[in-house]
């Protein structure tokens, strides 16, 4: 599978060609605001690894692979934010969503995807959650995190 780091790049990459745009490093470089040489030495690795079509001087091609990883990156990445809105989780969302991307296994994925798709069918759930939210239950799985003065 691809790294973490390759990811934001191909799908940079795989919307440029939705939006019909000839792809290049300083492209997405400037999108990205990243260096250039971070940029080339992306499209390198992504090309080795057969997402990408990549030469000097010429258009960046996303392969077929390439695309299905990214769709795939994409859906997950939606997966995640429909997840952490279900558990009504506001803050750093980001970050949150990054680490569970790479905490998460596949099947964990398709666990928690079954879990959106039954909350979604099922919205009443979701409210009963935020009245249990909103009491703020006394009961409690995890031990509390002591305090730095301790």
């Amino acid at each position: 599978m691809i790294s973490i780091s390759l990811q934001a790049y191909l799908v940079e990459i795989y919307k440029m060609k939705e939006e019909n745009i000839e792809i290049s490093c300083l492209k997405i470089a400037k999108k990205m605001n990243i260096p250039i040489k971070k940029s080339i030495q992306a499209a390198q690795r992504l090309h080795y690894q057969n997402y990408i079509q990549y030469t000097t001087y010429q258009p960046i091609q996303i392969t077929p692979r390439g695309e299905q990883i990214a769709r795939y990156i994409i859906s997950k990445d939606r997966l995640l934010y429909n997840f952490l809105d279900i558990l009504q989780i506001t803050q750093n969302i980001e970050l949150e969503k990054e680490s569970m991307q790479q905490c998460f296994s596949d099947s964990a994925l398709n666990q928690i995807e079954q879990f959106v798709l039954f909350i979604n069918q099922y919205p009443e759930i979701t409210n009963y959650y935020k009245l249990f939210l909103n009491e703020q239950s006394k009961m409690s799985i995890l031990e509390k995190i002591p305090s730095e003065d301790i």
